[in-house]
């Protein structure tokens, strides 16, 4: 099966194709402004608590801690562009395999992201860019959650900020693609999985062991790239 990232880059790769192709194309110039969508390629990989390691419990329901692989999820975007910089809201998809305690399994990560860039260069073809935003994340396990013999899928919420910087390239009045890298420190603060959820800093490491007492962790660093139309 073909990944997102291939996916993207083939994609990618045609729309740059045509848009150099296209008769009466302009010179590339950072001057255009308006409305845009967006198509993106961003890597996952979460760290910090999600180890693969803890267990943690409220009485009979227990709730592995995975540790998931690496890899690109597909986002979709719209904003606004002006000269000095843009506003994106953006959603993000990733499947990556989930590992714990000799277990293997899936979970689907969902990012939903509102993201600030600033452009310091304001009129060059070729334009750097540093990142702040805003990142709401929900990861579902499956299969990661057990009560009282039973198997659920654990499903948890949370909230981060982002962080990055890249490069992005104008081609022409409408179309630009980017690169660079993001750095999101997200923590996770509610699960549910059979039953009633519950708040994470309630649940207690082992069964019947002393509280967990904070948010779960999980700070990312990841390359992404993307390509943008202005309409």
């Amino acid at each position: 099966m073909i990944r997102y990232s291939t996916k993207l880059a083939v994609w990618a790769a045609l729309i740059c194709l045509l848009a150099s192709a296209a008769p009466g194309q302009e010179a590339a110039t950072p001057d255009g402004r308006g409305f845009f969508l967006s198509l993106s390629g961003q890597q996952l990989d979460l760290r910090g608590d999600f180890s693969g390691e803890m267990t943690l419990w409220h009485f009979e329901k227990a709730f592995f801690i995975p540790r998931l692989n690496k890899d690109f999820g597909l986002g979709l975007g719209i904003g606004f562009r002006s000269e000095s910089g843009l506003w994106e809201f953006n959603v993000l998809r990733s499947n990556q395999r989930a590992l714990w305690s000799g277990t293997e399994s899936q979970a689907s990560i969902y990012v939903l992201e509102i993201n600030g860039w600033g452009f310091p260069w304001k009129h060059s073809v070729v334009q750097g860019y540093y990142l702040l935003g805003l990142c709401f994340p929900f990861l579902i396990v499956r299969d990661g959650s057990r009560m009282a013999g039973s198997i659920f899928d654990a499903s948890y919420t949370g909230l981060g900020v982002n962080l990055g910087a890249g490069l992005l390239l104008n081609l022409g009045h409408r179309l630009f693609i980017s690169g660079g890298f993001k750095y999101r420190f997200m923590g996770f603060f509610y699960v549910s999985g059979g039953g009633k959820g519950r708040d994470i800093q309630d649940l207690t490491v082992g069964y019947q062991g002393s509280a967990w007492g904070q948010w779960l962790r999980a700070p990312s660093l990841g390359l992404t790239f993307g390509i943008g139309l202005i309409l």
